[in-house]
């Protein structure tokens, strides 16, 4: 949805909690903010590896956390979009393909970029390969593993998306199996969850998609429920519970002793159920570029990805690398991140997906 489209839909917000509008402002603001974390937290690591390695913040790694926002707010969104879905014949065929159409064009297009960049500067690539099979695996969204033994494919964030797929691909059985959407997706989750915390080095490296994180997305259907049954948190109940994620998720740090759904996990439904609960009181006052970079959320979390190294390769080649360089080159990544992510977002993404909505009411 363009953002004068979620302009237009804030203004006809129902008054009443006796129902969940159809598009949560407060939600498509928190896709922008944990999109601009995931590039915070790059843009730092950035400055690690390629300036001053003990420069502030380069250990940081919270931004990270971003990630979390983004699978609660997934499984979230799921079940608020799928209302209608549900009662269609092959309802489980057709969300699949608005997955599909919304996730793999972009993402394919970008990863087939990072393939080239690294066939053409593979001195300036410091984390990615050319071998095939892990090319292949990488496009495919299979679990791969770099040299460095991290789940990394060739474009580094396509890591979140093999986990959206698994989620997709239970949520859509349970939509063939017409069975309430917890039924499938807590055994079949559970499952992953119980492999990661028994899981040990000398299992096969493709066990490394067993991970806890996963867990984040029952939050967010949790959640869903819940809201769309009438639950909703008092106003300011709800913005302290915003307040607290966000305070836990910055200031906490990732724990090997503390599963990450308990460390960064919790924090993040904590600020998705605030936020949803504050829909009617804020929704109209959000600013229509934090909606248009919501909108533009996942090209600017696929894209950043370009745009980072490149105002690191600016810094050193003036050779400015002090404190004051290091806050600028952070702000640019932030600020070019977002550009970029939003062109491509207009020129890109958007354009497919309105072509295939296209064809899809051409075919009807």
């Amino acid at each position: 949805m363009s953002s004068p489209a979620l302009a237009e839909s804030a203004a006809h917000l129902p008054k009443t909690r006796e129902s969940a509008p159809a598009n949560f402002l407060t939600i498509q603001a928190l896709r922008a903010i944990a999109a601009l974390l995931v590039v915070l937290y790059h843009a730092f690591d950035m400055w690690g590896l390629r300036i001053d390695p003990a420069a502030p913040g380069v250990t940081w790694g919270n931004g990270a956390a971003g990630v979390d926002i983004f699978f609660v707010i997934s499984g979230f969104v799921m079940v608020v979009s799928s209302r209608r879905l549900a009662s269609l014949p092959r309802a489980w065929w057709t969300f699949i393909q608005h997955r599909i159409v919304r996730i793999v064009p972009l993402y394919w297009l970008l990863t087939t970029a990072k393939l080239v960049l690294v066939f053409l500067f593979a001195d300036l690539a410091l984390r990615s390969g050319l071998d095939f099979g892990y090319a292949a695996r990488s496009y495919l969204f299979f679990p791969v593993v770099d040299g460095a033994g991290h789940f990394r494919p060739l474009l580094p964030v396509g890591w979140t998306l093999t986990y959206e797929f698994l989620f997709y691909l239970l949520f859509a059985l349970a939509l063939a199996l017409r069975v309430d959407v917890l039924r499938v997706l807590v055994p079949g989750l559970g499952l992953l969850v119980a492999a990661a915390l028994l899981r040990v080095e000398s299992w096969p490296a493709w066990t490394i998609l067993f991970n806890t994180i996963v867990v984040e997305f029952i939050f967010g259907v949790v959640l869903a429920k819940l809201i769309l049954r009438g639950w909703f948190l008092p106003s300011g109940v709800a913005a302290c519970l915003v307040v607290a994620g966000f305070v836990l998720i910055l200031a906490v740090p990732e724990s090997a002793e503390s599963p990450r759904p308990l460390t960064w996990g919790l924090p993040a439904l904590a600020i998705v159920a605030g936020a949803a609960s504050l829909e009617w009181h804020i929704a109209s006052v959000i600013p229509r570029w934090v909606l248009a970079l919501g909108d533009a959320s996942y090209s600017i979390y696929l894209t950043h990805g370009f745009v980072v190294p490149v105002i690191g390769l600016v810094f050193v080649f003036f050779h400015w690398t002090d404190l004051s360089a290091e806050v600028v080159a952070v702000l640019a990544c932030l600020v070019a991140g977002s550009i970029v992510g939003w062109i491509v977002y207009m020129a890109v993404e958007r354009p497919i997906m309105l072509a295939v909505k296209r064809q899809a009411k051409a075919a009807v």
